[in-house]
């Protein structure tokens, strides 16, 4: 097993990294450690896109730029983009349709009708 030290430099060494995952409790700093990862790893790489799922709509708030669901170049950068998506809605059009419901026997119920 390969040993890799938990350093930044060690993110931004990592050609085969393709996903970064940042998660915790409330008020930790994962939007801006989001942030800064995405601006370093932009400086060493093709395309850097950010996702947020949260509500707060914090990248808007950390770039002073308006990002919506869909991916929107940043500021100053040419090739790193920022999206927020509201996990609520993506949740709701992942719902199976009526059709889709009794095609599959599935009462319009939920789950287990």
């Amino acid at each position: 097993l390969d040993y890799y030290p938990p350093t930044v430099q060690n993110i931004l060494d990592q050609d085969s990294l393709k996903w970064i995952f940042v998660g915790g409790k409330g008020g930790v700093g994962k939007t801006t450690t989001s942030c800064s990862i995405g601006v370093l790893l932009s400086a060493v790489r093709e395309s850097v896109l950010i996702v947020s799922t949260d509500p707060a709509h914090n990248l808007s708030d950390a770039f002073c730029q308006k990002f919506t669901h869909e991916p929107t170049l940043v500021n100053g950068f040419d090739n790193l983009y920022c999206m927020e998506v509201e996990s609520s809605k993506m949740a709701q059009d992942m719902q199976p349709s009526e059709a889709a419901q009794a095609a599959m026997g599935m009462s319009g119920e939920g789950l287990g009708g």
